[in-house]
């Protein structure tokens, strides 16, 4: 009967046949529940086995659970009908409900194995993992494989699930078409032709990254388990090593080396992997991204008196954790100057490259902000003339354009409000700033005035719950997750006739 009412949304029930497609509204929000509670499955299913080789208390609960949801996915997928044509307003309402599920079904998981018992803890450490935002504040034990496994792979699933929003989703089903690695020209093959090679390209080349970082843990010398651990919070730019430590140099190095390539965009590693990167540094933003990292280890080796190999790690760990919004910890490693952190968090508010798992605002989307100003003050002096916007040889359309712009005051907004509101919390007014830019930013962690990491876990429980949104908006791209908000509540006010509906239908059955 619950069907029959959802498929009536779409014109009535006079014709109906089994066979009838689903309206887009429908299909879309049953995807998105499938694939979170498949991905959340596969999860529960991967730290269950992952449990037996710590202390296996939790090895029943997580494989069941996993293996239930895995089913239950499963059958949701086949139950499901197609729509005639999915609207884009849909697809961006349905991954936002998609990921928000993902990290609720995260914090029940928590919750079940043991890893805490505080619900607010469980649901932060969820959406800080899913959103690969290092916040978290729970520590599992080193025996509760379960547990760390949970917090690596949930990040590891968020860093996979932003490419695949980024690179194979949103390109083409919003502004940003004209950049997506599409053409053919040549002998040269585009990464993204179509969605499907989009996201099979996408997985591959993740998956490489990911076991490319194991690999070089593993050599550096941490034990197979810690690298897997370690690899997932770099590839996935999610900072949360769930108790594995960096504590050496070369492990550092090895993290200095994969949060670079996180930060790259996957178009910059497909084509050096096709062998087509001879021309890779004429591209503006590759020079920028190195250009940020190289100027921002010089600024901090000067701006806190660092020195000899050991300063330039400390500062090469910092700046590439900071810009790539990674957030593995490091203590300050000497007195800091007062723009030290000033330029931390400014690196956090930037981002690495667009097309890679780093948050922020990103370097492509300033670079269009950049040259969308000096156009309007040379139409000032040349009212007549006609001045497009190229980046990359690529003219910007003005829906892009005006999408950056917007996006650009969601993301200001979102910054203000997050620290207005985490500020009447509790927080004092510099914390409270820095709070808002890395959750709004996915990068972490939060750092006081002297280079301090600020424990997140000291912080009120409506601080910790008010930074959750801005994590959940920019691991969206912050204007989709605006849209999908504003729709979403749209089409709860629209559909507030489906419990009219449930009545009438009862009525007529009786």
């Amino acid at each position: 009967m619950i069907r029959r009412i959802l498929l009536s949304r779409a014109g009535g029930l006079e014709g109906f046949s089994p066979d009838q497609r689903w309206p887009s509204w429908c299909t879309a929000a049953a995807v998105a529940t499938t694939v979170a509670i498949g991905v959340g499955g596969v999860l529960g299913i991967t730290a269950g086995l992952a449990d037996l080789a710590g202390n296996g208390d939790d090895t029943a609960t997580l494989l069941v659970v996993g293996g239930t949801s895995a089913l239950a996915a499963a059958v949701l997928h086949y139950w499901t009908k197609s729509s005639e044509r999915v609207r884009d307003v849909d697809v961006l309402v349905a991954i936002t409900g998609g990921l928000v599920g993902f990290c609720l079904y995260v914090a029940c998981l928590f919750l079940l194995a043991g890893t805490t018992s505080n619900v607010v803890d469980a649901l932060t450490d969820a959406v800080a993992a899913g959103t690969t935002t290092a916040l978290g504040v729970v520590t599992p034990e080193m025996e509760d494989h379960g547990g760390r496994m949970l917090v690596a792979g949930a990040q590891w699933f968020g860093g996979l699930g932003a490419l695949l929003f980024g690179v194979a989703i949103l390109p083409f089903f919003g502004a940003g078409r004209e950049f997506a690695d599409r053409s053919r020209r040549g002998t040269r093959r585009p990464m993204t032709p179509d969605q499907a090679t989009a996201v099979r390209n996408i997985m591959v080349i993740y998956g490489i990254v990911s076991g490319g970082t194991w690999l070089a843990y593993v050599l550096a010398g941490a034990t197979p388990f810690e690298s897997v651990l370690l690899a997932m919070a770099t590839s996935s730019t999610g900072g949360m090593t769930a108790g594995a430590t960096l504590d050496t140099a070369a492990l550092q190095w090895v993290a200095v080396a994969g949060m670079f390539v996180a930060g790259t965009s996957l178009v910059v590693l497909w084509r050096l992997g096709h062998g087509h990167g001879r021309n890779l540094l004429r591209s503006a933003e590759l020079r920028l991204y190195v250009g940020l990292l190289v100027g921002g280890i010089l600024l901090f080796l000067l701006w806190t008196d660092g020195s000899g190999v050991d300063g330039a790690r400390r500062a090469a760990f910092t700046v590439t954790s900071t810009l790539t919004t990674t957030g593995f910890p490091s203590e300050p490693g000497g007195s800091w100057a007062p723009a030290a952190p000033v330029l931390i968090l400014g690196l956090a508010s930037i981002g690495p490259m667009v097309g890679s798992a780093g948050g922020g605002f990103q370097i492509l989307r300033h670079r269009i902000l950049v040259q969308a100003a000096i156009r309007e003050m040379l139409r000032q002096l040349h009212p007549r003339s006609l001045i497009l916007v190229r980046l990359g040889g690529r003219v910007a359309n003005e829906d892009t354009l005006s999408k950056v712009v917007v996006s650009q005051f969601l993301f200001v907004s979102a910054v203000f409000i997050t620290g207005l509101v985490v500020a009447v919390c509790g927080l004092d007014l510099a914390t409270a700033l820095g709070a808002a830019v890395h959750a709004i930013s996915t990068a972490g962690p939060v750092r006081s005035l002297d280079g301090i990491i600020i424990d997140p876990a000291s912080w009120p429980d409506g601080v910790r719950l008010a930074l959750l949104p801005a994590m959940v908006i920019g691991r969206l791209s912050v204007y989709p997750a605006f849209v999908a908000a504003g729709t979403g509540f749209a089409s709860i006010r629209d559909r507030t006739g489906l419990r009219r509906q449930w009545r009438a239908s009862r009525r007529d059955e009786s």
